[in-house]
């Protein structure tokens, strides 16, 4: 385990402090407030707290810097800068040349950037046993306000049972694909929770099935898929061998090209022609599947949608278009979508549970929303990435 030298203890505990704080107030805020003002003020002040963590942090990493100490996630950060960077250029481009620029621009490039700049600040400012501690803390949190989410009197041991039993991956408004648990307000920060215990298992186990547990609960597709697949992982034989091999030099080559095209490819299944082709020829219902997502982009599509960079496609329609692939498609065209592709998948350095987890993530991009939606499951999955390239595999054999 790292013990680097750092920061006395009341800096360390400070440091904690601020990062729980912004957890519990998203635990808060998404627990009581969100679904009746999902646009209000009080959902802004936990990007507010993690501005202020960012900036604390940014202080003791100039001292770092001033003192020669090595930094953790350099290059990975700069990919990813140089990524936020081509947006921004996109993004101008597009309000010169379309004449109108909307200050959703800077709320979504906001969302983009926090994950980003905190996750390298925390790998620099935290040791790997105060990483680990801050998944567990966080946890607690989300998971208390998961439940005060759905509402207590409902977890009860019948309900769990009949929702458990019930689990289908199933689409449209049908009983075996709703839940009583389904929550879309904390799933996505748990299910990072659960990358991280699937990786850092050791010790740690009891924290892996909890985040199981509330993941399948909150009854999200895609989560519940990638959740077995985390669980098989963490308990095969040579789990950690597994965990950690290198899938060549270019492997991530290839997650990268594939979901360069995979927007153009979810934009075609939302049409009707290929929903009718589907369902012909496979008897597979794509409008169950995408559960209206198909009948957003439609509209776009054909409401003569002209792209002001990052964000206009929120204006146009007065929502989040909740295909993420298909919204970076259409407001940051070609250029914008392989930029993204190729600079996320770049830093998973084809480390083999890194790229499971950046696969769980695009597969999300490009059936629902993910990075726009994501801030605090982006903070977690970007620390396990670099958790996984510099802390090899300490502590994740047993």
């Amino acid at each position: 385990m790292d013990d680097r030298s750092g920061p006395t203890m009341g800096i360390k505990y400070v440091n904690f402090l601020i990062f729980m704080s912004a957890i519990i107030f998203k635990s808060v805020v998404d627990a009581f407030i969100i679904k009746n003002d999902p646009n209000g003020p009080l959902n802004l002040v936990k990007y507010i707290i993690l501005g202020v963590c960012i900036l604390f942090y940014l202080f003791q990493l100039e001292i770092k810097i001033n003192q020669k100490a090595k930094l953790f996630f350099k290059t990975e950060f700069r990919t990813l800068m140089i990524m936020c960077g081509f947006i921004f250029l996109i993004t101008v481009y597009y309000v010169v040349k379309n004449g109108e620029y909307y200050s959703i621009t800077l709320k979504e490039f906001t969302f983009l950037l926090i994950p980003i700049v905190f996750s390298f600040c925390a790998l620099n400012i935290f040791n790997l046993h105060e990483l680990i501690l801050c998944a567990k803390v966080a946890l607690i949190i989300l998971g208390i306000g998961y439940i005060f989410e759905i509402g207590p009197i409902n977890f009860t041991p019948s309900n769990i049972l009949s929702a458990i039993m019930n689990i289908s991956l199933a689409g449209g408004n049908t009983a075996s694909s709703n839940s009583i648990f389904e929550s879309s307000a904390f799933s996505d920060s748990i299910m990072s929770l659960l990358f991280f215990f699937g990786y850092y298992k050791r010790g740690n186990k009891k924290w892996l099935w909890i985040s199981f547990f509330l993941v399948l609960l909150a009854n999200k597709r895609l989560m519940m898929i990638f959740s077995v697949v985390i669980i098989v992982i963490a308990y095969l034989p040579n789990r950690v061998a597994i965990q950690n091999k290198v899938l060549g030099r270019w492997g991530w080559v290839v997650g990268a090209v594939v979901f360069s095209v995979s927007p153009f490819i979810a934009e075609y299944l939302t049409t009707p022609q290929a929903e009718s082709i589907f369902f012909q020829k496979f008897s597979i219902n794509l409008a169950n599947f995408w559960m209206g997502r198909d009948s957003m982009v439609m509209n776009i599509l054909s409401s003569g949608f002209v792209s002001h960079g990052l964000g206009s496609t929120y204006v146009f329609q007065g929502s989040l278009l909740e295909i993420e692939g298909v919204k970076f498609l259409l407001e940051l065209g070609v250029i914008g979508v392989i930029v993204i592709s190729f600079c996320y998948w770049k830093i998973t350095k084809s480390h083999m549970y890194s790229m499971v987890m950046m696969l769980y993530c695009f597969f999300n991009i490009n059936t629902s929303t993910s990075i726009m939606t994501g801030t605090f499951p982006w903070i977690f999955y970007l620390i396990l990435l670099g958790c996984c390239t510099h802390y090899s595999n300490i502590g994740t054999d047993g």
